[in-house]
């Protein structure tokens, strides 16, 4: 894994404390850092290379994200996960983005539907990650999944209701990803597939068509089920039916995966992710 300190100078205060932001917030969402573990501000000093004061800044903005949380004289430790939230999470989607799919609908144009057939261009011709191992093909393939959501509600009139989403999409893209991270036995390239004959391109083809169609019964019914399928595959790996009480997510039995040599404080690291392997259809397809 490519080591996370800075390749430039960069000024100080704002700048800097955004870096420590962007960085610490990449590795959460991407499963880099434990669910749970500490996030010891001298050892994030030494892996991103930068100061103790725009790390605690980073900090303080990731924890009202609540993908950090404050203990107070405790210190900041990553965000737990549980069913219980995911499925919060889920209903909070399935909720705000049929309002603001209906809004889109109602008032998008042509340049709003041009917008959504380049983004689903985009989508369609990156090539799905082959496995957990190859960040940058994960990311690479999250963008364009994440581009085309964003066009197809880019015609809402709600700002607030965009950016509340926003966020709750982060956190749904941190359970999709914290599940492919554990996921034992992977072997197939179609690791975002939720079947075999229907990959997630082609479920977003359909949604793609049902919007520029502006056809708002078939449109809201694809969002809602693209949502929940997702959310059940990943409820699934933390234990959960649907119906009981949650539970955390399972344990892993693989060894902690190896850091580079600027964090290799035993007592201060931040536990990192377990070593990754290859994923199989049954991976959760990207919501």
């Amino acid at each position: 894994m490519s080591s996370h300190l800075p390749t430039q100078d960069f000024p100080p205060t704002r700048t800097l404390s955004e870096r420590a932001y962007r960085l610490l917030r990449d590795d959460i969402l991407a499963g880099r850092l434990e669910p749970g573990s500490k996030l010891k501000l001298q050892a994030l000093q030494k892996r991103y290379g930068l100061g103790i004061s725009p790390i605690r800044e980073a900090l303080m903005m990731l924890s009202n994200e609540r993908l950090a949380a404050n203990e107070g004289q405790r210190g900041f430790s990553v965000a737990e996960v549980s069913a219980e939230d995911l499925a919060d999470i889920v209903k909070a989607r399935r909720h705000i983005e049929g309002i603001l799919l209906k809004e889109a609908i109602e008032n998008g144009d042509d340049e709003w539907g041009a917008a959504i057939a380049a983004a689903y261009y985009k989508l369609a011709r990156t090539p799905l990650p082959s496995d957990t191992s190859d960040d940058e093909a994960i990311e690479r393939f999250e963008r364009a999944h994440r581009n085309f959501h964003l066009a197809m509600l880019s015609g809402a009139r709600s700002p607030w209701l965009l950016r509340i989403d926003e966020q709750l999409v982060a956190h749904s893209e941190r359970y999709r990803r914290i599940r492919l991270l554990h996921v034992e036995g992977v072997q197939s390239s179609s690791a975002y597939e939720t079947r075999e004959e229907d990959n997630v391109v082609a479920e977003h083809e359909r949604l793609m068509q049902a919007v520029l169609d502006k056809n708002l019964p078939a449109a809201l019914a694809l969002l809602d089920q693209h949502i929940g399928d997702t959310g059940r595959l990943v409820a699934d790996y933390l234990g959960y039916d649907g119906k009981g009480a949650p539970a955390t997510a399972k344990p892993s039995s693989r060894a902690p995966a190896r850091r580079p040599a600027a964090s290799s404080s035993p007592d201060t690291a931040p536990v990192p992710a377990r070593e990754r392997k290859p994923r199989n259809r049954n991976a959760a397809s990207p919501a």
